[in-house]
């Protein structure tokens, strides 16, 4: 396991710089919502706080929670598949072209409070992640 590639898979989920506009625009390097997927449109923006299961934390500004369907040193679209969906959980595989696949289960506990389990290979390197996440506040 590579936890350096899963706090980035993590991060992911906090990439200010990227909307839900980006696949639009050509040449744009990032993915847009490429699915809809309920559980994650319960996920509330704002400054969260994600603790892996090894009790390290990292606070991010989630501006769109989407990002977490592809890592953060991914800068190319990946597509995405629904394998289940539910009011509250989900599970997706994504496939990120030249960089590996990965998969996805969220479960969206409040719109305030989510458990994301992440594992696949990118760029060679396998990982296994498990980490809870709790909105604490408005981004700065």
């Amino acid at each position: 396991m590579n936890k350096r590639v899963a706090w980035m898979a993590v991060a992911g989920l906090a990439l200010a710089a990227t909307g839900a506009s980006a696949q639009q625009r050509p040449g744009a390097a990032t993915a847009a919502r490429p699915v809809d997927v309920p559980a994650i449109n319960l996920i509330q923006k704002g400054k969260w706080a994600a603790r892996d299961s090894e009790g390290n934390e990292r606070v991010m500004c989630v501006r769109d929670p989407y990002q977490i369907l592809r890592p953060e040193k991914i800068t190319t679209p990946c597509q995405h598949v629904v394998m289940e969906s539910a009011a509250s959980r989900a599970t997706v595989r994504s496939i990120c072209t030249g960089h590996g696949t990965m998969l996805t289960r969220i479960s969206t506990d409040t719109p305030r409070q989510v458990t994301v389990e992440m594992q696949g290979v990118i760029d060679g390197q396998p990982f296994s992640e498990t980490y809870d996440a709790k909105r604490i506040g408005d981004c700065s």
